[in-house]
């Protein structure tokens, strides 16, 4: 168990590195940016406490907060995508889903079909960016940029995340 969570430390600051200092400063059309981290709450093991989950995605989007100079807008994304998940699990995976943690995410990249995958990452993806991009507009006539943004900046972080999700998650035990 303590090899879980050297390996989650060691994600939680591989990710918060290349968001940071490489994946922040990508902009495509000077607008849209990769979000990768958002790999750290899709490939979390499921089997761990839930509330610690909660609390490692915080403390995840407050530190990227600080790289950002975002006044907690992607600690409020996190925590809500974190809390989200399961439900989202579910909703995907349906009967395949194990709320106690004894399958593997492993599991469920091995067991479902690709459109479940894409449905998982692209829904977790859309809600991310679109609470993030909505906080940090914070005003309604906004929402086209809002929707625009999303959409765009999903789109590159659904090509980045599912390529390296692959890489990451083979070496779950």
């Amino acid at each position: 168990m303590s090899n879980l969570y050297i390996i989650i430390a060691i994600r939680f600051v591989l990710l918060l590195i290349l968001q940071g200092l490489i994946f922040n400063k990508f902009d495509l059309f000077g607008l849209y940016d990769p979000h990768i981290s958002i790999m750290f709450v899709l490939i979390f093991p499921i089997k761990l406490n839930r509330i610690f989950f909660l609390i490692v995605s915080f403390f995840f989007g407050l530190i990227l907060d600080f790289f950002t100079n975002s006044i907690g807008v992607n600690a409020t994304a996190f925590v809500t995508i974190a809390f989200l998940r399961p439900y989202i699990m579910n909703f995907v995976f349906g009967n395949f889903y194990d709320p106690h943690g004894i399958k593997m995410l492993n599991d469920y990249i091995k067991d479902s079909t690709i459109y479940q995958k894409i449905l998982f990452v692209l829904m977790i993806i859309l809600i991310h960016h679109f609470i993030m991009f909505s906080l940090e507009s914070f005003a309604i006539d906004q929402i086209e940029v809002v929707f625009k943004k999303t959409f765009y900046t999903s789109l590159l972080s659904l090509i980045f995340c599912s390529t390296l999700i692959y890489l990451l998650v083979q070496n779950e035990r």
